[in-house]
C-alpha cells in the first residue's frame, strides 16, 4: 500500500515495520533520492511531501514523523477545516510508486492515542493501512513471548519457552533492550545456537554491571571503572568487556557527530537506538568534546591489539588507555 499510518508506544516495533516497507519497496538500493526522513514538517511542507512525484527510475518511501498532527497537546499542529481538506485531497492523490509512512510515538504510560473520529484519520484508513504498535507490560509474558521468538529466529537461535521467560523476567518488556540481550547472547554462546538457563544466569551475572562502566568513563572517575573492570575479568574474557566498550564508544561517536545536523529522532533511526535514550546520551555527551570521544575510542583499539598479542596484560592495558584521556 502506498500509505502507512504507524503508531504507538512501543518504538521497536515501529522501526521494524519500516524496515519492512523499505525491503520491500527498495530492497538494498536505499540512497538519498529514494529513501526521506521528516519530523514534523510544517503544514507547507507536510503538503509537499504527501505529494512527492515518483522518479523516472524507481520507487521513493518516505517516512514522516507526524505525532503532532495526531495527539492533541501544547505542541500540537491546530488546522482548519481548509487546511484539513487539503491533507485529506493529498492523500487521495498520493502516487502508487510513492510510500508514505506517517509514525506517531506515544511515550510510554501516556495512554494518549490518535482521535479516530477526525477526517484525517479516515482518510488515511480508507486510502493505506494503520497499524498500532502497543508496548507490552512487565506481566505481559504470554504477549511478549511470540514477539521473542520471533526475534530469536532472526538471531538464529534457538530456546526453550521456560528460558525465554527467563530473558523475559531479567529484563523486563522492551523490545529494544531484549533484541540487545539477543546479540549479547548470540555472541555469549558462539559457535553453538542453543540458549541455556544456565547461559543466561551466567551473561546475567557477568554483565550486571558493565553498564555502569560507560558513565563511570564518562564522568572521569578511572579509579572506580579499574576497579570494576578489575572484578568483571575475574568472571568474564576480557573480550567480551572490551567488545561492549568499543560498540558503546562508536555509538556515543557517532550520536555526538550526527548530533551536529540530526534531531535526536533522526539519531534514533540512523543508529537503531530508543529516541528516549538519545536524548539521555546527548545530556551526558554536551560537555564532553568530540575529539576526547575519538581518543578514547583510538586507545581502546590499541588497548585491543596489545592484549590479543600479549603485548601486555588486559587491565594494564585498559589502565593506560584511560590515562591517557586525561
Amino acid at each position: 500500500m502506498p500509505l502507512s499510518f504507524i503508531w504507538g508506544e512501543e518504538d521497536f516495533l515501529i522501526e521494524k515495520e519500516i524496515n519492512a516497507v523499505k525491503q520491500k519497496v527498495l530492497g538494498a538500493n536505499i540512497s538519498e533520492l529514494n529513501y526521506k526522513v521528516s519530523d514534523n514538517p510544517d503544514f507547507n511542507d507536510f503538503i509537499f511531501l504527501l505529494r512527492t512525484q515518483p522518479m523516472m527510475f524507481g520507487d521513493i518511501v518516505s517516512v514522516i514523523k507526524a505525532d503532532k498532527y495526531f495527539l492533541d497537546g501544547a505542541k500540537a499542529k491546530k488546522l482548519d477545516d481548509k487546511q484539513i481538506d487539503e491533507l485529506i485531497e493529498a492523500v487521495d492523490l498520493i502516487s502508487d510508486r510513492v510510500h508514505i509512512i506517517l509514525t506517531c510515538q506515544i511515550q510510554r504510560g501516556d495512554k494518549k492515542k490518535p482521535d479516530s473520529r477526525k477526517k484525517f484519520y479516515k482518510a488515511i484508513l480508507k486510502k493505506g493501512q494503520i497499524i498500532e504498535c502497543p508496548a507490552f507490560k512487565a506481566y505481559e509474558d504470554y504477549r511478549i513471548l511470540p514477539v521473542l521468538k520471533s526475534m530469536l529466529k532472526e538471531h538464529n537461535l534457538k530456546a526453550g519457552d521456560s528460558v525465554l521467560n527467563e530473558i523475559i523476567r531479567r529484563e523486563g518488556p522492551y523490545l529494544r533492550d531484549l533484541n540487545s540481550v539477543l546479540d549479547k547472547i548470540s555472541l555469549y554462546v558462539y559457535p553453538e545456537n542453543i540458549i541455556t538457563k544456565e547461559a543466561v544466569e551466567n551473561l546475567f551475572s557477568s554483565s550486571r554491571n558493565i553498564f555502569s562502566l560507560i558513565d563511570l568513563i564518562l564522568e572521569k572517575n578511572y579509579v572506580k571503572t579499574l576497579s570494576e573492570i578489575s572484578n568483571m575479568l575475574q568472571r568474564s574474557h576480557y573480550l567480551e568487556i572490551l567488545s561492549f566498550l568499543q560498540t558503546s564508544f562508536s555509538k556515543l561517536l557517532l550520536t555526538k557527530l550526527y548530533s551536529k545536523t540530526l534531531n535526536s529522532f533522526e539519531i534514533a533511526r540512523k543508529t537503531s537506538q530508543n529516541e528516549y535514550m538519545v536524548k539521555i546520551t546527548l545530556n551526558k555527551l554536551k560537555n564532553i568534546p568530540e575529539d576526547e570521544l575519538i581518543k578514547l575510542k583510538q586507545n581502546l583499539t590499541n588497548s585491543e591489539f596489545e592484549i590479543k598479542t600479549g603485548e601486555k596484560e588486559p587491565l594494564l592495558s585498559l589502565c593506560e588507555a584511560f590515562i591517557k584521556c586525561r
